[in-house]
């Protein structure tokens, strides 16, 4: 069944008019016609079942059903340090796929983008948030990862309170300091943990996350590239949070 999103402030009742830009998508580029099922939904968790009335220029669709599915008890917030060329449009795709409640690009002392790529980030926000958005869509996830603003390392390391358990992955850390000793805190707080870039963390950045209350964390013996030290430990993460 086809998937599209709603604003979560969208009226739910008996009947539903979509987004002119929805409603285009459905009919030129899918060609739907009336009567067809697909389901609407708003990132939120609510999902609704619906069926085609029209094919005006902002379609009405009828409910047949609602259902709300709710989020992870233990949700995983996910900072990055931005990398070069596609590979955040990757970790935005996986970490949607996996699950990850919140995704925060930040920029470090080794972030191999220069100045004038870094202040050209937000304009890669609206792509990132459409791949979000199909993500979810052909996951059938229906509650949308959040993404953020892009910080600086230092505003990275404040930006959660103090119930949140914080781990920061860094490839020098002694092999015994690693996810297979961490004891993880199933809270509804939940878990933000923190990736450096391909050039990995100077040790002062390191300091500066320790004094923050950072658990500094191993993957174990193998050099991973930077996206997929994420990819990897998000994965083993969620299953160990009961999220996957």
């Amino acid at each position: 069944m086809r998937r599209f999103f709603i604003q979560p402030e969208t009226i739910i009742s008996e009947e539903v008019l979509l987004s002119e830009q929805e409603s285009h998508h459905i009919r030129k580029v899918l060609r739907l016609n009336v009567g067809t099922l697909l389901q609407l939904l708003d990132g939120k968790g609510n999902i609704h079942d619906a069926r085609i009335l029209s094919t005006d220029k902002s379609m009405r669709l009828q409910i047949i059903s609602s259902t709300f599915v709710k989020g992870d008890a233990v949700p995983l917030r996910v900072c990055q340090s931005v990398l070069k060329g596609q590979k955040m449009e990757l970790l935005v795709q996986k970490c949607t796929e996996l699950g990850v409640a919140e995704f925060t690009p930040f920029y470090s002392e080794r972030c191999q983008l220069k100045k004038t790529a870094l202040s050209n980030i937000s304009k890669k926000y609206d792509r990132w948030q459409r791949i979000i958005e199909e993500a979810c869509k052909q996951c059938n996830n229906p509650i949308m990862m959040q993404l953020n603003p892009l910080l600086s390392f230092e505003e990275m390391l404040v930006e959660q309170n103090s119930k949140v358990q914080k781990i920061l992955f860094w490839e020098e850390e002694a092999q015994q300091n690693s996810l297979h000793s961490c004891s993880l805190m199933a809270t509804e707080a939940g878990l933000q943990i923190v990736f450096g870039p391909e050039g990995g963390f100077p040790l002062q950045e390191i300091k500066a996350a320790q004094k923050v209350a950072f658990q500094i964390l191993s993957l174990g013996p193998r050099i991973l590239k930077a996206e997929t030290a994420n990819i990897a430990a998000v994965s083993i993460i969620q299953h160990l949070l009961g999220n996957m």
